[in-house]
């Protein structure tokens, strides 16, 4: 907070000295206040699905932060749903009962009935320290709103998909979408959980991220937004003549998005939403590229749901809201339907590659 200089003289000039407060060198709070309004009273009375991945969970200060975070969107009038992973623990949990990595196919796990059984355990504390965390933050404001969470989803199982029985792993096929409004438009928070139920009650594994994009297509949502602990960002080639080459890129469109997608192999089925590689050679990227293309993937189809946008954000201090509230100052990805026009139509680039935060160019 900035300190005010005192004059033993008092100046009667109120124009100047109103000009001089206003002045964001002096008060740089007002300037930033008055440039993000714009964002706040857009955003307002919105819907907002949020996935929260089980990774972050762990991770204390970064969880303690984003729930902050979305405690704040909360008291500016979004309305929220959480949608809670907890692949991180499952998988920790399966390596000390099995004796070995657990491994997925096409980024999907095989849920077994053992890994049915952990993943309840850990879906039932991962769903406790959100209600936890996001209770806390919004106390510590003056603030307080219920979290509901419940049976919202109906599930259908994958079954076979190319040879491989995927057993207890399903998608969302159904969401209760009228009770789940009523309960946002009275000011609670939904959370769900990536564990559905069959017609015939039978529990299935939802991976959270597609169920993140199924919720926001079906509720119309305004944004789906997804957290990452290990985030990428993309930038323009260096082989391309623009003139913002290797230049990090903030915004992209669907169209841009599914030309990224086809031109890395994965295509996302419009039924099941289950995730195809081209090839083994698409399937085999390091996890980290792996997961950030499968998000991409889930929220374009949330687009194509009628969501208006989508985002992918690093879990830093203060990172959602400034990719929510201000103009450039995000560190993310957006992806936008193909009929919004960008503020900044700089940022729009075909020619991608993506980059490590902080290390160099991936290249493809």
């Amino acid at each position: 907070m900035c300190q005010a200089d005192f004059d033993s003289t008092y100046s009667t000039d109120v124009s100047s000295s109103a000009e001089s407060c206003l002045l964001p060198t002096d008060y740089p709070f007002v300037s930033l206040l008055r440039d993000s309004s714009p964002y706040i009273v857009n955003h307002r009375h919105s819907t907002i699905v949020y996935h929260i991945p089980g990774d972050l969970i762990s991770d204390g200060e970064k969880f303690n932060s984003v729930m902050d975070d979305i405690a704040l969107t909360w008291l500016f009038g979004m309305k929220i749903v959480l949608c809670v992973g907890c692949r991180t623990q499952v998988s920790q949990r399966l390596n000390k009962l099995e004796g070995k990595p657990t491994k997925l196919k096409s980024g999907v796990r095989i849920t077994t009935d053992t890994a049915l059984r952990v993943l309840e355990e850990e879906a039932g504390f991962g769903r406790f320290e959100v209600e936890r965390q996001l209770n806390r933050c919004l106390r510590s404001k003056g603030a307080n709103c219920n979290v509901v969470s419940g049976c919202f989803i109906t599930a259908k199982k994958y079954g076979v998909v190319d040879g491989v029985d995927y057993q207890y792993t399903g998608y969302p096929k159904t969401l209760q979408t009228d009770r789940i409004n009523r309960f946002i438009s009275r000011g609670d928070v939904v959370l769900l959980t990536p564990l559905g139920f069959t017609e015939d009650g039978e529990a299935l594994n939802i991976k959270s991220e597609q169920l993140a994009g199924f919720t926001a297509g079906a509720l119309k949502a305004s944004k789906v937004v997804y957290f990452s602990t290990k985030p990428l960002v993309m930038r323009g080639s260096n082989n391309s003549r623009d003139a913002n080459a290797n230049q990090r890129i903030q915004m992209i469109q669907r169209s841009n998005a599914l030309q990224i997608l086809s031109h890395h192999g994965l295509k996302i089925h419009g039924k099941t939403g289950f995730p195809h590689w081209s090839s083994p050679t698409a399937a085999a990227r390091t996890p980290k590229v792996q997961s950030y293309l499968l998000k991409m993937g889930w929220a374009t189809d949330a687009l194509d749901k009628g969501v208006e946008r989508a985002h992918i954000i690093a879990c830093d201090d203060g990172a959602l809201l400034e990719e929510l509230f201000t103009a450039r100052r995000g560190y993310g990805t957006c992806i936008s339907q193909d009929d919004y026009e960008a503020p900044h139509p700089e940022d729009q680039n075909d020619d991608l590659l993506m980059d490590d935060v902080g290390a160099g160019v991936i290249g493809w």
